[in-house]
């Protein structure tokens, strides 16, 4: 597994400054949450690293590639970091198993053997083998949401971010994904997760970041953060959502 740097990253939309020059590690092997409110600029952070935002100033690495380098490919970024979003982006008229064999066949250009069969076993694995040959209409949105995570895994990814996978997930279907997500960070997937599900980030989570403003204001142990948080900023918005 690899490790995930962010250095001074700052990013702007007009006027608006999203990133504050921001400092952030994910370490190789970790499950990483980030939490804080709404248009706190979370998810602009993640996307930032996979380059689906491009960043005004700094740097952020994988291992020790620069992936803010304008040499690098933002497609080979992409491969190496994958992303589950809070929308499945699945194909409608695409079979589950397709929509997973779909990026194998036309970016990593497997054949079509191969494609098939890495696809049933990340379906497999986050299961859903009874499912291979449904269309995404007939499934729950936790059950989408599992083909997206499959679609990530199947690409070998380096490390996976999940940009609040659960917001629009019903609580049955939450817990179908949170349990794949945790199976995949005990089996050593790094990752990096914004997310509103505190019981997650309590009991699955290495490390937990608190973000505000578009700065990391504390980060720490879960019992650090939620059980003994030493910033005020920290505390308030522990004291709301946790009561």
């Amino acid at each position: 597994m690899s490790s995930i740097r962010v250095k001074g990253v700052r990013k702007s939309f007009g006027e608006l400054e999203v990133l504050r020059g921001v400092d952030l590690e994910v370490n190789s092997g970790e499950v990483l949450c980030i939490v804080g409110p709404s248009g706190s600029g979370k998810s602009t952070l993640l996307r930032c690293m996979n380059l689906l935002v491009i960043p005004d100033e700094g740097q952020i690495f994988l291992d020790d590639v620069a992936l803010t380098d304008p040499r690098i490919r933002p497609e080979w970024v992409r491969q190496n970091i994958g992303m589950v979003f809070q929308s499945f982006n699945l194909f409608t008229h695409l079979t589950v198993k397709r929509n997973v064999m779909l990026a194998l066949r036309h970016v990593k250009r497997m054949n079509r053997a191969k494609a098939e069969k890495v696809a049933v076993s990340q379906l497999t694995r986050v299961g859903l083998a009874d499912k291979l040959n449904a269309y995404p209409a007939q499934l729950s949105g936790g059950q989408q949401q599992r083909v997206a995570i499959a679609r990530a895994l199947a690409m070998d990814p380096k490390a996976i971010l999940f940009d609040e996978p659960t917001s629009a997930l019903d609580p049955e279907s939450i817990h179908e994904v949170l349990a794949v997500m945790s199976r995949i960070g005990q089996e050593g997937m790094t990752m990096a997760v914004v997310t509103h599900e505190m019981g997650f980030a309590k009991e699955v989570a290495d490390r937990v970041v608190f973000f505000d403003a578009g700065r990391v204001v504390e980060e720490g142990t879960p019992d650090e953060i939620f059980e003994r948080a030493g910033h005020e900023r920290t505390q308030a918005f522990m004291k709301k959502i946790l009561r």
